[in-house]
C-alpha cells in the first residue's frame, strides 16, 4: 500500500507491486521482465500495460514537490527509483494473515484485474463510514473486498476484520457472528449489540460484512448501530443489494473487462476477462498459452459469460478435459456445463446454477413472475416494454416498474439511465436462467406470443418515420430493439408460432436492416416471411414485405429487385397510399435505370413526382432525385444529372440521412470522372472513403463500390500501384455484399495495363458474363473501361487465342475471378 500522512492514495495494487519493485533496489535501474514479473506474476500482459502503471505511479508521486521526477527511464531497457528511500526496520508490517491485527485470509489464487475498482474503494473508504459492494452473485464481491482490506489494512490501528455471513440462517445471529470475530464475550442480561457497541466504541478498525443479502434487515441494524458507536469504525459490506441505511455509499461492481470487438491477437490479452480465464486454464494445464490458434474462441466464451469471473473460472476448470473450442460449443446449456467449483466453495458456488437459484430463491413470488417473463428480451428494453410484457391479471403494469426496481437494486437487472428513455437489460447468464425458469413455469409462448405482439405494434410506424423522420431520431428510436426483433421473428416465423405476426413486424421492420447495413440478414428474414403471407395478412403488411425486399436486394439481384418492387407497386396503388406508392415506385425507377430500360423509367418518374411532392417527404423526394440523376447520367444529359444529384444531395442532408450522403457523393465523383475530371473524381472518391471508414454505420457495400471506382480512376491515371492497393480493399467488401462483379471491368483493364493480358481475358470474360446473368447495363465509366480493356486485349491477342480464353473464362466463379484481380 502507498500512504501520504497515513491516508491511502489512489494507487491500485499493479501500481504498488510495480512501485515496491523498484523501492526495494533504490537508484538502481530495474528491468522491464523483471519489474512484469513481479508485478503480473503468472499474467500475459503487454508493456504498454507497465508503462501506463509508470504513469501512474507519477501522477500520484506528484503530490509531492518533485516527486513526478523520482522514477526514471532508460529507454528500452527499464527504470529505477532516485527518491529518498528509508527502510524502517522495526516497523510493525500488518496484511493478510501476517499480524494479530486481522483475520483476513491468505488468498489460494492470484489477484487478476480490477486496477480501477481498486483505486477508487481505496479512494472513497477514508472519507466513507459505509461502503457496500453490490452485483450479481458471482461477480466477484468478495475477493475485490478481501484485497482491499489486505492492501489498506495498515492503515487502520485496529486491523481488519471480516466476518463472513453465507451460511448464517437466523438473521438473530448476525450480531454474535461479529462478536466472535471480534473476540468480544456476551454479557449475561445484556443484549449482545449494547456490548458489541460498548467494546468497539474507541477502536480504529475496518469490519467486512460478507455475503448480507439474505439477512439484510439484521445487517443493516447492526451496522447502523456499530457506526453510532465507534467514529473510527469503517464497515465494508458485499451484498447484491444495498443494506439502505442513511450514509451509505454504494458500489456497483461491474464484470470483469470484455475483449473489444475489434481486438486482435496483440491486444486480446488486455481484457481482464481473458486474463482471468488463461490465469485459472493454467492451473489446470501447466502449458496452457493463449496462442494465435485459442485467442479468438477464448475472447468468445469470455464475452458470452458476460466476464462473471465465476462462470469463467468453472470454464477454466473444464480446460482439463475439453478443448476450449468444445466448452464454446457448449455454453448454450452453461448450466450443465459450468458445475464443479472448488470443494472448499460455498454451496452456492459450486455451479452456475446454483449460484443464480441463490439470488432467486431470495425473491418474492412476483419478483420472480417478472424476472423470467423479462428473459424473453434481447439486448435490453425500456420500462414501457417490460410493463406490457411482463403484466398480467395478478401484477398489473405499474406493480411491475415497482418490480423492475426492486430487481435492478438486487442486481438482477442492469439499468441504464444515462439516456433519456432508460433502457434495461439482463447479463446473458442471467436472461438464460431466466428462460430456463420460464419454460418451467409453461409460459414460454404466451410472453414470447406478448413480446412479438409489443415489437409489432411498436415498429408499425417505424416506415413511415423513416420518410419523414431525420436519421438520427429514427435510429435513436428504433435500432436499440434490433435484438428484440430478431427473437420475435424467430419466433412467429421460424417455429411458424404465428405468422400473422411475424409478417407484419417483417415488414414494419424493413428500413433497420438498411440503416444498420444487414443487408442480407434482412433478405433472408423478409423472404422467410413472405414465404409464411396467408389470405388474411393485409395488403399494407404485403406491400411493405415486398418494397423492402426490392430495396434490400437493390443490384445484388437485379430481376428479383425489379419484380419484388414491381409486387410493392400494385399493393401500394391498391391502397391508394400516395407516399407508399411514390416511394416504390423512385426505388423502382433506379433499377430499372440500371437494367438498362430507359423508357419505363422516364414513364415511373413522372408517376411518382406528384405523388411524392403533394406527400412533402424529404426522402422520398430525394430518391426520386438520385434516380432522375441516375437515368441522366446514362442519357448523356450530364449537366441535369448533376442538378438532380445536387437536389438530392441537399434534400438528404437536410434530414441527416448519412448513408444517402455517402451514396450520393459518389455518384457526383462518378459524374466527374464521366466528365473527365480526373482530379475531381479522385479528390471526391478519396473524402467519402475517409467519411465512411469513419461512420458507425457506414454500408460496406457503397464503401466498397467508391473504393472500387477509386480504383478505376488511379488506373485511368496510370498509378497501377495505387489501384490495386484499393481494389484489395475493395473486393472483400463487394464479395461480402454479392457486388464483386459490377467493378470487375475496371479491376480487368488495371490487370491488362499491368501486362497481365491473359487475367485480363479471364476477368473480361467474367465482367460480360455477370453483367448478362444479372441483366444490368454499363454506366458511362464501366463503359469506357470495357472499350479500353477490348481494344487491348485485341492489339496484345491473336483473334482466335482472344475468343479462346473469353469462351473458357466465362464460367469463372467468384472467387476465381477476385483472385485473378488481385495479382500484383
Amino acid at each position: 500500500m502507498l500512504t501520504q500522512a497515513g491516508l491511502p492514495m489512489a494507487l491500485g495494487a499493479r501500481g504498488v507491486a510495480v512501485l515496491t519493485a523498484l523501492v526495494r533496489v533504490p537508484n538502481e535501474y530495474v528491468r522491464k521482465d523483471s519489474i512484469l514479473d513481479a508485478a503480473w506474476a503468472g499474467v500475459v500482459v503487454e508493456e504498454n500495460s507497465l508503462a501506463a502503471q509508470i504513469s501512474a505511479i507519477r501522477r500520484v508521486l506528484a503530490r509531492v514537490p518533485g516527486g513526478e521526477q523520482w522514477v526514471e527511464t532508460l529507454a528500452r531497457r527499464g527504470y529505477r527509483f532516485v527518491g529518498p528511500v528509508t527502510e524502517l526496520r522495526d516497523h510493525l508490517v500488518r496484511g493478510a494473515g501476517g499480524g494479530k491485527d486481522s483475520n483476513l485470509p491468505e488468498p489460494l489464487t492470484s489477484f487478476i484485474g480490477r486496477e480501477r475498482e481498486l483505486v477508487e474503494i481505496k479512494s472513497l473508504l477514508p472519507t466513507t463510514r459505509l461502503l457496500t459492494l453490490v452485483g450479481i452473485g458471482g461477480i466477484g464481491k468478495t475477493r475485490l473486498a478481501l484485497q482491499v482490506a489486505s492492501e489498506v489494512v495498515a492503515a487502520y490501528r485496529d486491523g481488519a476484520w471480516v466476518v463472513d455471513l453465507a451460511l448464517l440462517a437466523d438473521p438473530a445471529l448476525v450480531p454474535s457472528a461479529v462478536a466472535q470475530v471480534l473476540g468480544v464475550r456476551e454479557l449475561p442480561a445484556k443484549p449482545i449489540v449494547e456490548t458489541l457497541c460498548a467494546q468497539v466504541k474507541g477502536r480504529e478498525a475496518l469490519l467486512l460484512l460478507d455475503n448480507c443479502e439474505h439477512l439484510l434487515e439484521a445487517c443493516a441494524r447492526l451496522a447502523d448501530a456499530l457506526l453510532r458507536a465507534a467514529a473510527k469504525l469503517t464497515i465494508v459490506a458485499t451484498s447484491r443489494e444495498p443494506l439502505g441505511l442513511a450514509g451509505e455509499q454504494t458500489y456497483p461492481l461491474p464484470a470483469l473487462s470484455l475483449p473489444e470487438p475489434t481486438a486482435t491477437a496483440e491486444t486480446v490479452g488486455r481484457s481482464e476477462a481473458v486474463q482471468l480465464f488463461v490465469a485459472r486454464a493454467q492451473k489446470q494445464q501447466l502449458d496452457f498459452k493463449l496462442n494465435a490458434v485459442r485467442w479468438p474462441i477464448i475472447a468468445q466464451i469470455c464475452v458470452r459469460l458476460d466476464g462473471i469471473p465465476l462462470a469463467l473460472e468453472l470454464a477454466a476448470a473444464r480446460v482439463r478435459s475439453l478443448s476450449v473450442e468444445q466448452i464454446h460449443a457448449r455454453l448454450d446449456d452453461r448450466f450443465r456445463l459450468l458445475t464443479g467449483g472448488t470443494r472448499t466453495a460455498l454451496p452456492r458456488q459450486h455451479t452456475l446454477r446454483a449460484t443464480l437459484d441463490w439470488s432467486y430463491d431470495l425473491l418474492a413470488e412476483q419478483e420472480r413472475a417478472v424476472l423470467r417473463r423479462l428473459g424473453v428480451f434481447a439486448g435490453g428494453f425500456t420500462l414501457e416494454a417490460a410493463s406490457s410484457v411482463a403484466s398480467d391479471e395478478a401484477i398489473d403494469e405499474f406493480a411491475v416498474i415497482d418490480l423492475l426496481s426492486q430487481l435492478v437494486t438486487r442486481s438482477l437487472v442492469v439499468a441504464d439511465t444515462n439516456v433519456a428513455d432508460a433502457r434495461y437489460r439482463m447479463l446473458e447468464t442471467t436472461r438464460a436462467y431466466a428462460l430456463d425458469k420460464l419454460v418451467e413455469a409453461g409460459e414460454t409462448d404466451a410472453i414470447r406470443r406478448r413480446h412479438a405482439q409489443y415489437f409489432r405494434k411498436r415498429f408499425e410506424r417505424a416506415p413511415d418515420d423513416w420518410l419523414r423522420m431525420r436519421d438520427e431520431d429514427w435510429l435513436a428510436i428504433y435500432t436499440p430493439d434490433v435484438d428484440n426483433v430478431r427473437v420475435a421473428l424467430n419466433w412467429t416465423l421460424g417455429r411458424g408460432a404465428d405468422a400473422t405476426i411475424g409478417t407484419g413486424l417483417g415488414g414494419a421492420s424493413g428500413p433497420m436492416w438498411l440503416v444498420l447495413s444487414l443487408g442480407t440478414e434482412g433478405r433472408q428474414r423478409l423472404e422467410t416471411a413472405i414465404a409464411q403471407v396467408r389470405s388474411e395478412t393485409s395488403e399494407l403488411d404485403r406491400a411493405r414485405l415486398w418494397l423492402w425486399l426490392g430495396i434490400l436486394r437493390g443490384s445484388v439481384d437485379p430481376p428479383e429487385c425489379m419484380r419484388a418492387l414491381s409486387q410493392a407497386v400494385d399493393f401500394y396503388r391498391r391502397l391508394g397510399d400516395a407516399s407508399g406508392l411514390g416511394y416504390a415506385l423512385a426505388n423502382l425507377a433506379i433499377i430499372l435505370g440500371n437494367m438498362g430500360r430507359l423508357d419505363a423509367t422516364e414513364s415511373v418518374l413522372a408517376e411518382a413526382f406528384p405523388l411524392l411532392d403533394r406527400a412533402g417527404l424529404p426522402r422520398a423526394l430525394a430518391r426520386h432525385c438520385h434516380a432522375t440523376g441516375n437515368l441522366r447520367t446514362r442519357t448523356g444529359d450530364l449537366a441535369s444529372a448533376r442538378t438532380h444529384y445536387e437536389r438530392a444531395l441537399s434534400l438528404y442532408r437536410s434530414i441527416g440521412a448519412q448513408r444517402e450522403v455517402d451514396r450520393t457523393l459518389g455518384n457526383y465523383a462518378d459524374l466527374n470522372w464521366t466528365l473527365g475530371d480526373l482530379d475531381a473524381a479522385l479528390d471526391g472518391f478519396n473524402e467519402n472513403v475517409a467519411v465512411q471508414r469513419g461512420w458507425t454505420f457506414a454500408n460496406k457495400s457503397t464503401l466498397g463500390l467508391n473504393l472500387a471506382n477509386l480504383s478505376g480512376v488511379h488506373t485511368e491515371r496510370g498509378e497501377l500501384d495505387d489501384a490495386l492497393v484499393a481494389a484489395r480493399e475493395s473486393l472483400p467488401l463487394l464479395r461480402e455484399a454479392g457486388l464483386a462483379w459490377i467493378s470487375m471491368d475496371h479491376f480487368a483493364l488495371r490487370a491488362a495495363l499491368a501486362g497481365k493480358i491473359a487475367n485480363a481475358a479471364r476477368l473480361a470474360a467474367y465482367a460480360d458474363s455477370a453483367f448478362a446473368v444479372k441483366a444490368y447495363s454499363r454506366q458511362p465509366n464501366e463503359l469506357r473501361a470495357r472499350e479500353r480493356l477490348h481494344a487491348l486485349l485485341r492489339e496484345k491477342l491473336a483473334p482466335d487465342h482472344f475468343e479462346r480464353l473469353l469462351a473458357e473464362s466465362a464460367k469463372l466463379t467468384e472467387g476465381e475471378a477476385c483472385r485473378l484481380a488481385l495479382e500484383d
